[in-house]
């Protein structure tokens, strides 16, 4: 972990311990980035701070659950904003009667730099149990892998070193581990319906 990273771990894990101060730092330093995620998602400055209030909220709520050898701390945070913003999205949609399909949800997590993720998976409404079981189906090392790029954030170099293998075989576990995941997924859904 980088300097600033071990810091913000550092205020993550006062928060923890109820220390206000220590929230405020954590705010002050990254509200601008955090912010810029929920814009880019709910496209308005006054329902861009509403997740960031919100987010920060549940950063305090759940700082103890931080881990910051699974995720950077920057990582953890982006995420909570990113569910936020979406739910929020998907709250907007209701109120106004018209559901969210599945092409509104892509937009907002392309728009987030999220992609095509399990967690996206998750925001569209499927089952996280579902998802929970479609990934033990997985490879364990392939299931592991798409559970920290995409619900940890952890980078292809950063998977490559944490599974003691190479950058192409972190790509190609995302890519194949992916596709079994969504056809997985399909076949759950079908069940269901």
């Amino acid at each position: 972990m980088e300097a600033k990273d071990d810091e913000l771990a550092i205020l993550i894990a006062r928060c923890a311990i109820n220390d206000q101060q220590a929230l405020q730092n954590l705010y002050d330093r990254c509200a601008g980035f955090l912010n810029s995620i929920a814009y880019r998602i709910v496209g308005s400055d006054d329902l861009s701070n509403e997740v960031l209030q919100d987010a920060f909220v549940q950063i305090w709520q759940n700082a103890a659950s931080y881990r910051p050898h699974l995720a950077r701390p920057l990582t953890w945070m982006s995420s909570i904003v990113r569910y936020r913003a979406l739910d929020l999205v998907k709250a907007e949609a209701k109120h106004r009667r018209r559901p969210v399909d599945a092409g509104d949800e892509e937009q907002c997590l392309e728009s987030a730099s999220t992609g095509d993720t399990p967690q996206g998976l998750v925001e569209q409404g499927q089952d996280r149990r579902a998802i929970d079981e479609c990934l033990r189906e997985l490879n364990v090392k392939v299931g592991r892998c798409i559970e920290l790029a995409y619900l940890y954030g952890y980078s292809r170099e950063e998977l490559a070193v944490t599974l003691d293998t190479k950058v192409n075989t972190v790509k190609s576990w995302l890519r194949r581990g992916s596709e079994r995941l969504r056809e997985c997924l399909e076949t759950k859904i079908e069940l269901v319906n």
